[in-house]
């Protein structure tokens, strides 16, 4: 329970201590959606998203799906409706959690941006989901991502997440230079929808819809 604590403290800390400037490589607009925040898809699982931003200058809509390939890996591909750009993204989970223990998970993956001149990112989390009791869990996340081919700069990504009964949940996210705060409806295993803030400030919906 100590090492729990500890765990809570440090990874709230890094996620209040970034300062939010513009768009990052984990933007729910130029990623298709926060592809590289939460766990990874359950296996043989397929799940279509869609996010609108109806006041956004650039991209107001953007579709994205998923699937679950292995238990260890999960691939994306979406379309950005306004710059007609492919995304895509594919994350592997090198290290699950231990729910009695310390122990976080960590996922590395890559995927599309379009921030800083690149179309391409390379990123590393930490994840923990914490049992606050029996109606509530808190789930955080901390890591790092760069942007490809020039490693030239690095980007600090962090989330928390708080969730009710698994039905309802709201969450802070860091993309690496702007916030997205925002609440979820989580109708059933196959359906969910969130209302969120992109950058703090842009009013947007989004809809995920899993088979």
């Amino acid at each position: 329970m100590r090492k729990n604590i500890i765990c809570i403290l440090v990874m709230l800390l890094l996620v209040g201590t970034a300062i939010a400037q513009e768009c990052g490589p984990s933007c729910p607009a130029c990623s298709g959606g926060g592809s590289n925040s939460g766990a990874l898809l359950t296996q043989n699982v397929l799940m279509f998203s869609g996010l609108m931003i109806p006041s956004a200058d650039e991209e107001k809509t953007v579709f994205n799906s998923k699937y679950g390939v292995f238990k260890w890996l999960d691939a994306g591909l979406g379309y950005a409706v306004e710059t007609e750009k492919i995304l895509w993204n594919v994350r592997t989970q090198l290290l699950f959690e231990k729910e009695n223990s310390w122990q976080p998970g960590l996922i590395v993956g890559s995927g599309s941006v379009q921030t800083g001149g690149s179309d391409q990112s390379l990123y590393a989390q930490l994840m923990k989901t914490l049992k606050v009791n029996a109606d509530y869990n808190l789930q955080l996340s901390v890591g790092s991502a760069t942007l490809l081919p020039d490693f030239d700069e690095t980007f600090l990504l962090s989330g928390a997440s708080l969730g009710y009964k698994n039905q309802f949940a709201m969450f802070l996210n860091y993309d690496g230079k702007s916030y997205h705060e925002g609440i979820s409806w989580i109708a059933n295993e196959q359906f969910s929808l969130s209302l969120l803030l992109v950058e703090s400030e842009a009013l947007a919906f989004s809809i995920s819809i899993r088979k």
